[in-house]
């Protein structure tokens, strides 16, 4: 068997290795997607010893989940609180970056790669992660070994990476999808009792919603909520 046969085996398993670790997180939380991500990684990507997933938030602060060990969320966090590292460049200018000694990595990140090297971190992997067009973070792949990862590693690293962009993707939209439908429905159980309280159609009750949603600042399903949790006794018509 040639090289290329056997890399191409290899990414073949990892194909199915990654598809096997994520099809049932679609059905499941942002959270449950991400520690399957995490698990996935670690048993998929040769020479990972701990993962984690930092993902950007719409404030631009970017928050670590399901870190594998306490060593990753430190370091993570430190990603987080010095603005420079794999997992900010990974985010920033979108490729996949590989370090393979911390050590050695002062000029290009000098505050966060001696720290990261303290903590016990001797190289680490991360994949910039896509769905719809959009960034939504890193996969950061450590070793606590300098040179720790192969080219094999960069390989199937960027392949689990893609399918879990997909993975994520997916359970983020569901989540969507279910908020929509719960605040469909406050609002209508909200409208259901104006409508009966002050005798309004179901438009008047839904302009009479707006209408304090506006004067009070709260969103509209907020106030949905408060009247229809009974809280709302005291709403009158002006």
């Amino acid at each position: 068997m040639s090289e290329d046969d056997v890399v191409g085996e290899k990414l073949m398993t990892a194909l199915s290795s990654a598809a096997q670790h994520l099809t049932g997180s679609r059905t499941g939380s942002e959270e449950e997607t991400l520690a399957l991500i995490v698990a996935g990684a670690i048993q998929t990507v040769p020479g990972v010893e701990h993962a984690g997933v930092s993902l950007l938030r719409a404030d631009g602060s970017i928050v670590s989940y399901t870190p594998s060990a306490e060593a990753v969320a430190e370091v993570d966090q430190l990603q987080s609180t010095y603005r420079e590292g794999p997992c900010v460049t990974a985010l920033w200018d979108e490729h996949t970056v590989i370090v393979d000694d911390l050590v050695n990595e002062t000029d290009r990140w000098p505050r966060f790669a001696p720290a990261a090297a303290a903590h016990g971190i001797g190289s680490m992997l991360s994949f910039q992660l896509f769905a719809r067009e959009n960034t939504l973070g890193a996969l950061n792949l450590y070793s606590t070994e300098p040179h720790g990862f192969t080219a094999d590693s960069q390989a199937l690293g960027s392949l689990f990476a893609a399918h879990a962009a997909m993975a994520l993707g997916e359970s983020q939209h569901v989540a969507q999808l279910q908020q929509a439908l719960t605040s469909r429905d406050v609002i209508g159980q909200a409208k259901g009792i104006l409508m009966e309280r002050f005798g309004l159609d179901a438009k008047e009750a839904f302009a009479m919603l707006v209408r304090s949603s506006q004067e009070t600042n709260m969103k509209l399903v907020d106030v949905a909520g408060w009247l229809a949790n009974g809280t709302g006794d005291r709403l009158q018509r002006d």
